[in-house]
């Protein structure tokens, strides 16, 4: 498994989008560091398993684009300042076990596509800015652990 893991590492700036040059690609950690600016779209076109984001300076929404990616299980968004609705895209990630979004300004309601989210064991979105109800598709997901 080829993995960039720099957590920790105090480092500034924003996500590089070249990260798409690396076709064997697994895995991003870059949490707890101050990076700042937005997800870049093109990571959707990785085969990525993981994504750790957490407690960076991240703005704007989630891309859409990373409902491309099929393989991936974990995504880590936490502790950043990204806002708006989610995309209905993300309940294409056919393979997701863990979900994290709690602290964030994201607004809206959950998309009714999350109802595909058949593999979600962990699934955290406290401490944002959503509307509505607890939808009934969450009681679909059978290997839910953490809600």
């Amino acid at each position: 498994m080829c993995k960039t893991s720099l957590h920790f590492k105090n480092l500034p700036g924003t996500f590089p989008k070249e990260l798409v040059e690396l076709p064997y690609l697994q895995e991003i950690d870059l949490s707890r560091n101050y990076l700042n600016g937005t997800i870049p779209p093109e990571w959707g076109f990785l085969n990525l398993v993981n994504i750790s984001l957490l407690g960076n300076r991240l703005t704007g929404s989630i891309p859409k684009e990373l409902g491309n990616i099929t393989t991936l299980k974990s995504l880590s968004l936490e502790f950043n300042q990204l806002s708006g609705d989610l995309p209905p895209e993300l309940g294409d990630l056919a393979s997701i076990e863990r979900l994290h979004l709690s602290s964030n300004n994201f607004t809206g309601e959950l998309p009714e596509t999350f109802v595909k989210l058949k593999t979600l064991k962990d699934f955290r979105i406290g401490d944002n800015h959503f509307s509505g109800v607890i939808p009934n598709f969450i009681q679909n997901w059978t290997k839910l652990d953490k809600l």
